[in-house]
Order: C-alpha cells, then sequence, then structure tokens
C-alpha cells in the first residue's frame, strides 16, 4: 500500500537544500518537503524561522490520521492533541531539537497522557480511579524540557514483555514495509511512526532488546545506551538494573543528539559523551559473533546482512575477526527469563489493590504475562534473583575480558528476520513462545545484563524487501565509539533513501 502526504506544507517539493555531514538535508530558502529531514534538521528550520513548531505539530497530527490507520502505531485515545498544540505555541527549549516533535511509548511515565502500559488492568484501574498516579519519568522532563513536543502516544507489548507489539488491549502495530509482519516490540510503535517519518525520532526502552528490536524490523536506529548513563537511573554497576529509557530515529546525528538531552551529568560513574557530530578517523578492533546464545545458525537472511557488514567494515579499514563471547548461553538465557518472570510477580498484588480481591488475574492480564508469573512461582522468587546476580557477573566479567582485546562487537540483532504477525500473539501457547521468544531474542539481552551500549542499524533488506538491523555493541561508557562507527556506516552504506510503501511522501 502506497499512501500520499495530504496537501499542505509537504507540497512544496523543495528539494535545494544544502545537506550536513550525514547527508541530511539543512536548511533551505524554501519551506522544504519536511520529511525528507530529520529531527536536527527541523530544529534548524525552527531557529531560522522557515517554520513554526506549530506548524510541526499540525503537519505531524495529518500524518497520523492519514497514516495510522494502516499500520497501529499510535493509540490516540491516550493523549489530547491539543496538548501538543500548545506547547508549539510557547516554544520553550534551547536544546538541538527544540521545537521538533516526537512521541513516547506507551511504558513511561507521563502525567499529560492517559498511558497505561499496554494492560487491560492498568486501563481498567485508570477508569476506576485506583491506578498509580501519572508522573514524568526522568527522561520525559529531560526531553520536554529541551524544547521537544511530544505528539502522540505509540503502541507497545503489555508491559514491554515480549518482542511483538499485539497487546490485546490496543491491538497489534504493523509494519510500515509490509503490513502483514510485525514491526518487534515493545517499541513496535515508536519503530513503525518513525519508519513511516510521521516523527523523525520516538522514544523507546529496552530491558531485552526492546528498542534494537523493533528498529531492526522497521529499518530504523535503535540505540541502547550503557546502564546508568541516562538522567534518572542509577550506577553503571547496578548489577540487576537492565532496562534503559532512549529513542529511535533515522538518523545518527538525531540518535546522538537525543543523547546529548538525555545524559546524566551529575553523580555519573562513566565518562561523559557530549554531542557526538560525526565519524572518527580511529580504525577499530571488531569481534565478530553469529551463532546465537543458545548456539543456533541465525537465518540465511540475517547472516547475509551480518557478513556484509562485517565486509563493509573492512572496506573502511577497520580489523574484523570472528570471536564470539566466551560464555554459557544457554545458562545465561535461562538465568535472564527467570529474572525477566520475576519482575511480573508485583502486579498480583496490583490487580487485588486496584481491582478488588475477587478479580482473576488472568481477565486483565495477557496469558504471556500470566505465563510469566507462573514461572517465577514454579522457580521462586528469590532463587530467580540469585541465580541472574551470578549469572549477570560472570557474563559482565567475560565481556569486560573480550572488550579488552576488541573495540566493539558486531553481531545479529535477532536470529530471524520479521515475522508475520500472530507469531507472537500473547494469547498463544505459553510454552510455545518461550521457546520462540528463547530461540529468537538470541543477542540482544547479553547487553542488557553487562550495562553495555548497543545499537541496531539498518544495513540489510531481504529479498523480500523486509529490514535486518544489525547490532554493535561496546563496553559501559563507550557511546562515542558506537556512535562514530554509525557515522562512518551511515555515509558508506546511507539508508535515510529507502521509504517503506507506507509512509509520508
Amino acid at each position: 500500500m502506497c499512501l500520499a502526504a495530504p496537501a499542505g506544507l509537504l507540497a512544496c517539493g523543495c528539494r535545494s537544500a544544502a545537506r550536513g555531514p550525514s547527508g541530511w538535508p539543512l536548511a533551505s530558502p524554501a519551506i522544504p518537503r519536511l520529511f525528507e529531514h530529520d529531527g536536527v534538521g527541523l530544529a534548524e528550520l525552527i531557529r531560522t524561522r522557515q517554520i513554526t513548531p506549530g506548524e510541526l505539530v499540525e503537519e505531524t497530527l495529518r500524518q497520523v490520521e492519514a497514516l495510522n490507520p494502516s499500520i497501529n502505531a499510535v493509540i490516540q485515545t491516550l493523549f489530547d492533541p491539543q496538548r501538543a498544540r500548545d506547547r508549539a505555541a510557547r516554544a520553550a527549549g534551547q536544546g538541538p531539537l527544540a521545537g521538533v516533535p516526537l512521541m513516547l511509548k506507551n511504558l513511561t511515565g507521563y502525567r499529560s497522557a492517559r498511558i497505561d502500559f499496554g494492560s487491560r488492568l492498568y486501563a481498567r484501574a485508570r477508569a476506576r480511579g485506583t491506578g498509580p498516579r501519572p508522573r514524568n519519568s526522568s527522561v520525559v522532563s529531560a526531553i520536554e524540557g529541551a524544547g521537544m513536543i511530544v505528539t502522540g502516544i505509540t503502541n507497545s507489548a503489555e508491559l514491554g514483555l515480549i518482542d511483538s507489539t499485539e497487546p490485546v488491549l490496543h491491538g497489534s502495530t504493523r509494519n510500515p514495509w509490509n503490513p502483514a509482519y510485525t514491526a518487534g516490540g515493545s517499541s513496535g510503535g515508536s519503530a513503525a511512526v518513525v519508519a513511516a517519518r510521521i516523527v523523525p525520532l520516538a522514544h523507546g526502552n529496552d530491558g531485552a532488546g526492546s528498542i534494537r528490536i523493533p528498529a531492526a524490523h522497521c529499518g530504523v536506529l535503535g540505540f541502547k545506551p550503557s546502564r546508568g548513563r541516562e538522567v534518572g537511573s542509577g550506577s553503571s554497576s547496578a548489577a540487576l538494573d537492565i532496562s534503559s529509557e532512549f529513542c529511535l530515529s533515522r538518523s545518527v546525528r538525531d540518535t546522538a543528539a537525543f543523547l546529548s538531552v538525555v545524559e546524566k551529568r551529575e553523580d555519573s560513574d562513566l565518562p561523559p559523551v557530549g554531542f557526538v557530530e560525526g565519524p572518527s578517523a580511529r580504525r577499530l578492533r571488531i569481534a565478530l559473533w553469529t551463532h546465537s546464545l543458545r548456539g543456533a545458525p541465525p537465518d540465511p537472511e540475517v547472516e547475509r546482512g551480518v557478513r556484509s557488514a562485517a565486509g563493509l567494515c573492512e572496506e573502511l579499514g577497520h580489523a574484523v575477526e570472528e570471536a564470539p563471547p566466551a560464555i554459557d548461553g544457554g545458562e545465561f538465557m535461562d538465568a535472564f527469563i527467570g529474572l525477566w518472570a520475576t519482575a511480573t510477580l508485583r502486579l498480583e498484588p496490583l490487580v487485588a489493590e486496584w481491582l478488588g480481591a475477587r478479580t482473576d488475574p488472568a481477565d486483565v492480564l495477557e496469558p504471556w504475562t500470566v505465563g510469566l508469573m507462573t514461572l517465577a512461582k514454579q522457580r521462586g522468587p528469590a532463587a530467580c534473583i540469585l541465580r541472574a546476580m551470578e549469572a549477570f557477573t560472570q557474563v559482565s566479567a567475560r565481556m569486560e575480558a573480550l572488550f579488552g582485546d576488541h573495540d566493539v562487537l558486531l553481531s545479529p540483532v535477532l536470529r530471524v528476520p520479521p515475522f508475520r504477525l500472530g507469531v507472537r500473539d500473547p494469547t498463544r501457547d505459553f510454552g510455545m513462545l518461550m521457546e520462540r521468544f528463547l530461540d529468537d531474542v538470541a543477542y540482544t539481552p547479553l547487553q542488557n545484563a553487562a550495562g553495555m551500549p548497543g545499537v541496531s542499524i539498518p544495513l540489510h533488506w531481504t529479498a523480500d524487501g523486509l529490514p535486518v538491523g544489525v547490532q554493535f555493541s561496546a563496553w559501559r561508557g563507550q557511546e562515542r565509539t558506537l556512535l562514530e562507527l554509525a557515522y562512518e556506516l551511515e555515509l558508506a552504506r546511507p539508508w535515510s533513501g529507502r521509504t517503506p510503501p507506507i509512509a509520508v511522501r
């Protein structure tokens, strides 16, 4: 399906804009075709008074109306667009993305929306006035403080617990490259709106790959920072703190600008990053890892993508060698899923507190979520936590040793390319879903457990025209290394010109 943009600001068709170091258009004398600009480019148009934040908000809202019925990425019942218009009229903030529209995942604290975490539990509690009090997360406060304008809430898997965005409450998000396929999860809505060019960047969070996985499926850039990097986070050495808040974007410089906005500057035990402006002349030692944590080979399309990326790195002068992580992947993944399941145990008392003691959790939580609760009870939460602590400590030591000899680790994001909707339907048999999850989500949990940064870069497309992201990761605190390499790869193999069938045109 090909959907054209409605008449209005995009009708000018001016293509004479100068290009920045990443190949993205900068300001031009006339109002440009807005979707051809990344967020930094749009912010420049605002600063030079070629367009206003209000015009950008209106254009974004028009595109939601035009495109969202085809992809179900924006949950329009959760956010009053007048709030975006009001913020645009005030146009406060001096950040590098000031005035730029973005969207927030339905899995973060935001007092100006009816966030329900993709769960009937939270939605019903909110309707009864018994749920949690809405408040901004630290990252959301930083976003708004830097002048970015929230224009919508994006669809998420229930509580971010599975790698496809198919929640019972809000329905499935469809991939703009082919709506029969998943957009990934749990930040699938955010990946889809960025891929469809509705907004240049969108918020996500990542506890086992939930930024990088949908980025890989939708052909956009998905970055997970080091543990303890963003505002509101704790220490980089907090072993069981596996989740990060960050963004998905279409350009490296947008991701770099976003990091400069949300980076924790006080009480941080990581080296500062600031705004990374472009590639480095430094040549890197890159370790190549292809087989999954459970020892399975990747799908041939995934392998082609990773091998092609390795070849590109060698062409650019980097040294690449096969050097998989020396860890017991099966033991690690089993320990990881135990910790993952334990996090759901807090939900059962909330059901009773918010909806009454007679409410069956299975009536307001998806079967996948209930299955994780049952798994955690069977194993015992204390045992799961202790086992994860031991496994994560060992994995962190092994990864630190690997990065003593290498600068970057190159791997797949997922073992498989994008799959059809329904494969991860959270109402399907729990045992079958668990096996598929463990088999396919076979690379990204490692970075969460070790507190490492990782990025999914859109460098490969299948013969059927579906994106396959490639992952680069580094040791804690090395975001600059990854961003500099991403800039170089963006210049060598640009992806910004690739547009899915469902997108702003």
